[in-house]
């Protein structure tokens, strides 16, 4: 998970797809299942703001495999526990954030798997759920929105493709691990293998650096739009391949040191008379 921003899109195209949204808003009732054409359509432009990739596992997702997850859920919540979150001042259960059913804010891209895993779970920190929109601003959400909040900091991946707390204990990185089920297996594998991938791309970068050729430049340009796409979070799994290309990063600013030093010292070497370099004839 990396942070993504996600300003408000424009054009035609969007204000009818607002039009249209907050027509059915207005005619949704609480814990009613909202109408699924018209939230889906905004996953256009969900996808290019994420790069086609998962908002919550940052795998790249295409096609059927698509699904628009509700940050707070449409109807219904879960609980920590598993019970359903009930009303504060009823014995009803909680109908969910029907308000925000069709809010493009309160929508990501995910894979089916992290979309199951999810559903409706949404526990808060402070065991206060929103039942009205002026509300939110009250809740301490557990989850994580990574167009809201900046995951930095907060989960560790490490070469064998498993994600931890960078915190031992944090109820919030915890609870997005259990909840998403990040660790699973095959999604461990394939971060082990992104993992690798970006150490061997580095290698081939820092090569290039060190050995220079004209007939290289292709190749060195290439490297280095990998390196850089790692670095805009554009490919995937990028928070695991950015932590590992960090060796790589300081193996790359000594070589790149090492070179404006040697540069420096040529070029002053240049500038003042050599040993063989006749001297101007001093003054009579």
């Amino acid at each position: 998970m990396i942070h993504v921003p996600f300003p408000e899109p424009a054009g035609p195209l969007w204000a009818r797809w607002k039009a249209r949204a907050a027509a059915a808003q207005r005619e949704i009732a609480p814990g009613a299942e909202p109408n699924g054409a018209v939230y889906r359509a905004v996953r256009r432009w969900l996808l290019i703001a994420y790069s086609k990739k998962c908002a919550y596992c940052e795998r790249s997702i295409r096609g059927h495999s698509v699904r628009v997850d509700h940050f707070r859920p449409k109807v219904g919540i879960l609980r920590n526990d598993g019970q359903a979150v009930r009303l504060r001042d009823a014995a009803a259960e909680h109908p969910g954030y029907y308000f925000l059913a069709y809010e493009w804010r309160n929508l990501l891209p995910t894979c089916e798997h992290c979309n199951v895993a999810k559903s409706n779970r949404f526990h808060t920190g402070n065991e206060y759920w929103a039942e009205k929109p002026q509300q939110l601003g009250t809740e301490e959400p557990l989850l994580v929105h990574p167009s809201h909040q900046d995951p930095a900091g907060l989960l560790l991946f490490t070469r064998d493709g498993l994600v931890h707390a960078a915190v031992k204990g944090d109820p919030k990185a915890g609870y997005l691990i259990d909840t998403l089920k990040l660790n699973r297996e095959e999604l461990r594998e394939d971060r082990a293998e992104a993992w690798s991938d970006a150490e061997e791309e580095m290698d081939a970068l820092l090569l290039r650096v060190r050995d220079p050729r004209r007939d290289q430049t292709e190749k060195f340009d290439q490297a280095v739009a990998r390196y850089q796409a790692i670095q805009r979070g554009t490919v995937e799994f990028s928070a695991v391949r950015r932590l590992a290309v960090i060796p790589g990063e300081q193996a790359l600013r000594d070589e790149l040191a090492e070179q404006e030093r040697r540069r420096n010292r040529l070029l002053g070497s240049a500038s003042s008379p050599g040993p063989l370099t006749p001297r101007p004839p001093a003054p009579a």
